[in-house]
């Protein structure tokens, strides 16, 4: 077996850097390369926490049907087993330990859970404020119940400071480089990074807009046609009209 990109135990990994650098797709690598390393393990892993759960309880919990991914964009991927796989849909509204105040989908244990667009999901609007209190404790208990989190942004400080001080691996793709066969089909993908490992040195990197050298240059390859793992315009419905509503042809006054 090839050596893991991800840690089996659990972990929060965040890509960044400006668009076109390659973050999403540099994600959608890892969600590959995860179902396909780890995909059975983490289920059956899922399946005994349910299982030791259930001695509990009265009436027992479901279990997974396959390597439990949670995913706000489409992935088409395929299990080590070479069965077509989508993550199932989450936004990130969805996502943090419920409580009496709040109310957030309750995910299979052992996840993979992948957020592009983070900055949007899990907002930095307002430094100084928190997450809600679900959240908060979602992303700093999120080792007890083995998750595995990929966050992508355009930049790293939009991602709120409770996530990044949640022991979060970031990642930018410093350059993509594509190549194509005689017959211009997409056959590797090569990403070369910068990995930061501790909190300490991310929030030095922010501060110094990128000027600190607290990092290990990295890097990963696809073998493959990466664009066929995911969608690489799933926002655009972003730009369109509101329902009911249609294009402006006129200037407004």
């Amino acid at each position: 077996m090839s050596k893991l990109i991800l840690n089996p135990e659990s972990e929060v990994v965040i890509f960044f850097g400006p668009k076109g650098k390659g973050k999403s797709s540099l994600m959608g690598h890892f969600a590959d390369d995860y179902l396909k390393t780890q995909g059975p393990q983490r289920q059956e892993l899922s399946e005994q926490l349910i299982r030791e759960e259930n001695a509990n309880r009265k009436v027992p919990l479901s279990f997974p049907t396959a390597p439990p991914m949670y995913s706000n964009t489409k992935y088409k991927l395929k299990t080590s087993a070479g069965k077509d796989f989508e993550p199932i849909p989450i936004k990130g509204e969805e996502i943090g330990i419920s409580n009496n105040k709040e109310n957030y989908k309750a995910l299979f244990p052992a996840p993979l859970i992948a957020i592009d667009e983070a900055h949007k999901e899990f907002s930095s609007k307002g430094e100084n404020l928190h997450l809600p209190e679900g959240q908060f404790e979602f992303f700093m208990e999120c080792r007890h119940y083995h998750i595995i989190m990929l966050l992508a942004a355009p930049r790293a400080v939009l991602i709120h400071k409770d996530i990044r001080a949640s022991g979060s691996r970031f990642i930018e793709p410093r350059e993509r480089i594509d190549e194509y066969d005689d017959f211009k089909r997409l056959y590797k993908t090569t990403w070369h990074c910068r990995e930061f490992l501790d909190t300490s040195a991310i929030e030095e990197y922010i501060a110094t807009n990128g000027k600190s050298d607290g990092y290990v240059e990295t890097t990963y390859i696809h073998k493959g046609n990466i664009r066929e793992l995911y969608d690489g315009y799933a926002f655009r419905h972003r730009f369109y009209p509101k329902e009911g509503k249609d294009f402006e042809t006129y200037h407004k006054h």
